[in-house]
């Protein structure tokens, strides 16, 4: 998987073709989104942008949990 966004994947959220890229253009200028634009006119956003501009930061040194203890915690009384 590529760092930026495919082409369908900005089109589908920003609402239009995947060939539309002036509009592309325009509406990540409008809406303060950051981009470059390739040497084939289509505009590139990170992956990473796009996560934390909706709302979903990356967490960083995240580690999937390992095994769970679930040993019950008797203790005497």
């Amino acid at each position: 998987m590529s760092d930026y966004l495919t082409a369908s994947e900005l089109a589908d959220l920003i609402g239009c073709k995947p060939n539309q890229r002036t509009r592309m253009i325009n509406w990540l200028a409008d809406n303060r989104w950051k981009y470059v634009v390739d040497r084939n006119g289509i505009p590139k956003v990170a992956r990473a942008f796009r996560d934390l501009k909706l709302g979903c930061p990356r967490r960083r040194n995240f580690e999937p949990p390992g095994r769970l203890n679930f040993e019950p915690g008797w203790r005497p009384v």
